[in-house]
């Protein structure tokens, strides 16, 4: 038990020796100057917004050309051609993550119905579609979607890409990355059964000392 106590404590320490390379910026709030047109197109190897960089053909980061599904700013996964973004961040080996993000889809053009490919190094990829029937800019219906991973290593690289090969694409926002469960949780729970476990032992000797 003493072992398992301080292996979460450890788990607790991970986490925090690393926070310069923790998951940010999930809902884009940090970027570039956008223009009078409500968008700024971003090629392929920008780092312009925080924490991310561009794949693929090119991206446009939103602003107010439409709703953005949280805060003021989000991404069309599709600039000028399809494209993506993507980040690297810390994790724990062999820990569960999940990624949840809000999807949606750009209504100004075809096709109906837009697709989003979701991965995280080492993991298989999750895809998703979004319909824009009766959405417009002021109303983008976004919806909720969840990916999970198991890290396979110290650091993790999840990447978000359009799997729609127009310049409509997919949008993007609300992204964030939590451990399942969080490490400081596991933590608490192994040394509440230590706890347990020292005061069976404790009641054990007393009802001997009693016999």
């Amino acid at each position: 038990m003493r072992n398992a106590v301080l292996g979460a404590l450890a788990l607790i320490a991970l986490p925090s020796t690393a926070n310069a390379a923790a998951f940010m910026n999930g809902g884009f709030e940090t970027g570039p100057a956008i223009g009078a047109q409500g968008f700024t197109t971003l090629a392929n190897g920008s780092t312009a917004i925080t924490g991310w960089t561009v794949t693929g053909d090119s991206i446009d980061y939103v602003g107010s050309y439409w709703q953005a599904g949280e805060g003021s700013r989000s991404i069309d996964l599709s600039g000028t051609g399809p494209g993506g973004i993507m980040q690297t961040f810390d994790t724990i080996a062999g820990v569960t993550y999940n990624v949840r993000f809000l999807l949606a889809g750009n209504p100004d053009g075809g096709p109906t119905t837009k697709v989003l490919s979701t991965v995280a190094s080492g993991n298989l990829p999750q895809v998703n579609s979004f319909n824009i029937n009766n959405t417009t800019r002021s109303n983008m219906g976004w919806t909720p979607f969840t990916y999970s991973f198991v890290a396979g290593a110290s650091t993790t690289t999840l990447a978000f890409t359009s799997g729609t090969q127009t310049a409509f694409g997919p949008a993007l926002d609300g992204v964030s990355v939590t451990a399942v469960p969080e490490p400081a949780t596991w933590a608490m729970m192994l040394i509440g059964f230590g706890a347990v476990g020292a005061s069976m032992r404790r009641k054990r000797v007393q009802g001997r000392a009693h016999a």
